[in-house]
């Protein structure tokens, strides 16, 4: 029998499927056949229970106004319900009947439109719905790969006057007493295009690059030393708040602990003290405790790891259109990227601060005109006169005199001020001065510090939408030889852009929902195991009082939460399973009894 390469290439063809959802009775295991698992027959039953189950959000996990909305479970987590809104989709409105593909899916923009997109229709789209942000011809028409890369690849980045969140396409304010909510979105000064792809310098693989996690910090098990000394080595010197004194205030320490002088020296240098040891060696060359342990471990620091650093380049060529000069129009171009990316600024010769005698809190000591002019003893009179006042203000009584009593009360008094005096300057120390209290404050609000925004793929279907971008460099180059009027035929701008702050699990998907909430919520009356609804504790490692949620049994949605599509024919599986937290529980309790 002779080989026919023909035959069997149309055999290994005719095993293929055509497609994904197409009937085929020729299966082989290589392509995901019977024999691979998993019946085709049981894999489309499996298939179509998805997105068929819904249920009201937990109103923690889910953004405001949102929790009377059904929403469709998530076929990728048994603890999720979906919540896919996109560009077209509506915080008020249930959509999951949108999450079966259909010919013209609203959700993903419609046939008409987003499917068969053009230049026209986006245009006509945002002059429409959204004219604060909406394009002009300008910026296609100069591009240098205007009709050479399709439309679904652009890319566009605008600059506001202020900073932007993901979602600039819908955002409106209703005052307190008003019943209509205003339109607030926010006019974009800049806007320009570009493509994505190797050809346009705007990798996909690169833009969309995300490197996020958790942070970690390693935690080594030591020795326990402890200082019990109380002459100078140790005790009261090793408190925060000894630093801050000064030296008179360390002396009134010392003197009060009954330190002396050369006690505190030795005890510091190790000169004639008893327990010195001057040479080092007498615990140098031995290790202290086991040897074969275990003694290092990782456990979580604050804070979130996040990153995605976006290049981006725009390039632009001579053209003549309609008979406008090219020149003229690339350097309109030109001066929109200058725009785009940096700011106009006056000349700042450096300044002057003025600062009065008067100093922090009170006028000095003495008359210091008197020291300017040169008069040290009219000076130095003014000085005792200042202390002589300042005394009898501090001991003396209402009529000025002296007495015991005014005495005592008065050293009372400087040693409450000597007190505060050091807190606060110690307090004020650890929160970066009088600024740093202001400083704080703006770590509390999550609003946006970025005016550039940044929509990749198709506008009226986007793959991301990302605000609250910065842009702290770019290059503008010049070449390809001169052109029309004696001008370079073309210029480059490649803009760096950084996101504003780390991002969360929900900011990251907000941004592929076109910036309408994240994606995953959670069911009510089932443990958040996956921590939707972004509780903490106060200290990591911890355990809460009680039971929590992830040492009781873990009950999946039951059948009562979930509820079945009443417009779909397809049968439901049962949702009476359980995950046990028991072993969880019991290895807690374990540790914590032992």
């Amino acid at each position: 029998m002779g080989f026919n390469l023909s035959d069997k290439v149309q055999n290994l063809n005719d095993a293929m499927f055509p497609g994904p959802n197409t009937a085929n009775s020729n299966l082989l295991a290589a392509f995901g056949g019977e024999s691979a698992g998993m019946s085709r027959d049981v894999t489309e039953k499996a298939a179509a229970q998805f997105y068929t189950r819904s249920a009201k959000p937990n109103p923690l996990t889910v953004a405001k106004g949102m929790d009377q909305q059904d929403i469709r479970q998530s076929i990728a987590n048994r603890y999720a319900l979906f919540n896919f809104q996109g560009l077209h989709g509506n915080l008020s409105t249930e959509q999951g009947a949108n999450y079966h593909d259909s010919p013209s899916n609203p959700l993903m923009g419609g046939e008409q439109d987003a499917k068969n997109v053009s230049i026209g229709k986006i245009k006509l789209f945002f002059d429409e719905k959204y004219p604060k942000i909406s394009y002009q011809e300008s910026d296609f028409l100069y591009g240098k790969y205007f009709k050479k890369i399709p439309v679904n690849h652009l890319i566009t980045l605008r600059r506001f006057p202020t900073p932007v969140a993901d979602n600039i396409y819908s955002y409106n304010v209703r005052t307190k007493g008003e019943t209509e909510a205003t339109d607030a979105t926010q006019v974009a000064g800049v806007t320009a295009v570009t493509y994505l792809g190797e050809t346009a310098g705007n990798k996909l693989s690169e833009i969309l690059k995300f490197s996020f996690g958790l942070k970690f910090k390693d935690l080594e098990s030591k020795m326990e030393e402890i200082d019990t000394s109380s002459s100078g080595g140790g005790g009261y010197t090793k408190q925060p708040f000894y630093s801050k004194l000064g030296g008179i205030g360390k002396a009134v320490a010392d003197t009060a602990k009954g330190v002396t002088p050369g006690a505190k020296f030795r005890a510091q240098n190790g000169a004639g003290s008893s327990t010195a040891d001057q040479l080092g060696t007498t615990y140098a060359n031995f290790v202290l405790g086991p040897i074969n342990v275990v003694d290092t471990t990782k456990i979580r620091d604050r804070g979130l790891n996040f990153s995605n650093d976006v290049k981006l380049q725009f390039e632009y060529e001579l053209k003549s259109l309609s008979y406008v000069n090219p020149k003229i129009a690339m350097i309109d171009i030109i001066s929109n990227m200058l725009t785009m990316t940096t700011n106009n600024a006056q000349f700042f010769g450096g300044g002057h601060r003025y600062y009065g005698s008067a100093g922090f809190v009170a006028s000095q000591f003495g008359d210091p005109n008197k020291l300017r002019n040169g008069d040290f003893s009219g000076y130095m009179g003014s000085l005792v006169d200042s202390i002589s006042n300042a005394s009898q203000t501090l001991f003396g009584d209402s009529n000025g005199d002296f007495s015991a009593n005014s005495i005592l009360d008065g050293a009372k008094k400087i040693g409450k001020t000597m007190l505060g005096n050091a807190l606060g300057d110690f307090l004020g120390g650890q929160v970066g001065g009088p600024t740093g209290t202001t400083a704080t404050r703006t770590f509390i609000s999550g609003e946006p510090t970025g005016d550039w925004h940044i929509t990749i793929g198709n506008p009226l279907n986007p793959i991301v939408m990302m605000g609250n971008m910065i842009c702290d460099n770019s290059i503008m180059t010049l070449g390809a030889g001169l052109g029309y009027d004696d001008f370079p035929m073309e210029v480059k701008f490649e803009i760096d852009l950084k996101h504003g702050k780390p991002r969360d699990k929900g900011d990251i998907e907000n941004m592929f929902n076109a910036g309408q909430g994240r994606i995953y919520a959670s069911v009510p009356g089932v443990d958040d195991v996956l921590n939707l609804a972004g509780k903490e504790t106060n200290t990591y490692g911890s355990v809460p009082a009680g039971n929590s949620d992830l040492q009781q049994s873990t009950n999946l949605p039951s059948a009562a939460a979930l509820k079945k599509d009443e417009g779909s024919k397809k049968t439901t599986a049962s949702a009476n399973s359980t995950v046990s937290g028991a072993y969880v529980s019991n290895l807690t309790k374990m540790l914590i009894d032992s």
